[in-house]
């Protein structure tokens, strides 16, 4: 079963990252690496070390302590942090209720066409 999920995790389309309730990587899809420059070295470390606008690790902050209350809606959004327009939906991921994690997954608005 958990070949057949890295397989959809890769196959999926999009840039996909999963985050602790705490805001380290814990994986990442090749599409993520491609869209978004994630590295090997990457997983484990605050996804805060890796945005270098102050306001988007708060917007990160917000979005986080919103799933540690309860919130169970995704949070979708539109940002340009590459000189191009992504589209982020950022999903937690609720284990027996209990928030355990989210995924983020970003996909370049030019590939909706």
């Amino acid at each position: 079963m958990e070949n057949l999920i890295s397989l959809a995790m890769e196959s999926s389309g999009v840039a996909v990252t999963i985050i602790d309730p705490e805001g380290n990587i814990v994986y990442y899809n090749r599409q993520a690496a491609k869209i978004l420059d994630r590295k090997p070295e990457y997983i484990g470390e605050d996804i805060h070390s890796h945005h270098k606008k102050e306001a988007s690790n708060k917007k990160v902050d917000l979005m986080l302590q919103e799933f540690q209350k309860g919130r169970t809606e995704p949070f979708r959004y539109k940002t340009k942090p590459y000189g191009r327009t992504i589209l982020v939906i950022l999903a937690p991921i609720l284990k027996d209720g209990e928030f355990v994690g989210c995924t983020q997954s970003v996909q370049l608005e030019e590939d909706l066409a």
